[in-house]
């Protein structure tokens, strides 16, 4: 099991770390200082089960996990909170448990074979065939795009810029990254752009590089030659 730990207070995270190295069916992959770095690190890493602390900087433990469960459905959630008053709002978001510190360590262990057993484990070779929504962040909120509104997605500069039905959004992600969170429709067809199987009309060439048209869309995105066979093959999936 992949677990993440979210805790803004270093011996705590010291602690958890030092009672889940012991057993061997679980794996750490990661920790996370607050609830924004919470959703990051979940939607990189997408961990079988997270510890989380509520009371966190930026965002707080019980409001990122509401992200974090949209990213990842199966995440299974076990709250470790030096507070008791989120404990209703706590089963609202189906955790796991709700461990008060001090952490006694076997409700610690108990909460994790609880988690294990719910957690699904899927590979890499698993990814999802559809998905619904991509999850970006933009200024100091996260918004919710459906992949079913993104046409393509290009590089420019250090941003990326997600082109959609009705509107174009700049955001502060490599484009390596957001691959990783869209599903089969999408495919690399150069590298600096991303494009939807699903809007595309046809491909011409354009000089040394080629152009991919969308349907109701007058934007275009490149196509690289090598790409080509690639594009052909998903298309005709």
């Amino acid at each position: 099991m992949r677990v993440l730990i979210a805790e803004d207070h270093a011996p705590s995270r010291k602690l958890l770390k030092h009672l889940i190295k012991p057993l061997q069916s679980y794996e750490m992959v990661g920790e996370a200082v607050n609830g924004e770095d919470l959703i990051c690190k979940v939607m990189i890493e997408k961990p079988d089960i997270i510890l989380v602390d509520i009371n966190m900087p930026f965002l707080n433990g019980m409001e990122a996990v509401k992200s974090c469960k949209k990213v990842v459905p199966s995440v299974q959630v076990i709250f470790i909170t030096g507070h008791d008053e989120f404990a209703l709002e706590a089963f609202d978001v189906n955790a796991i448990d709700y461990i008060v510190k001090p952490i006694d360590r076997d409700r610690l262990y108990a909460a994790l074979e609880r988690a294990a057993a719910l957690a699904k484990t899927p590979s890499k070779s698993e990814r999802p065939t559809v998905k619904k929504d991509l999850m970006v962040k933009q200024s100091n909120q996260f918004s919710f795009i459906p992949l079913d509104d993104i046409i393509f997605i290009e590089r420019a500069d250090r941003k990326a810029v997600i082109h959609t039905i009705d509107q174009k959004l700049e955001v502060n992600e490599a484009l390596t990254n957001l691959e990783e969170l869209l599903d089969s429709r999408f495919v690399a067809s150069h590298r600096s752009y991303i494009i939807n199987l699903q809007y595309l009309k046809r491909i011409e060439t354009a000089g040394q590089t080629y152009k991919a048209y969308f349907k109701n869309y007058e934007e275009t995105a490149k196509v690289s030659k090598n790409k080509l066979a690639e594009l052909q093959k998903n298309k005709s999936l």
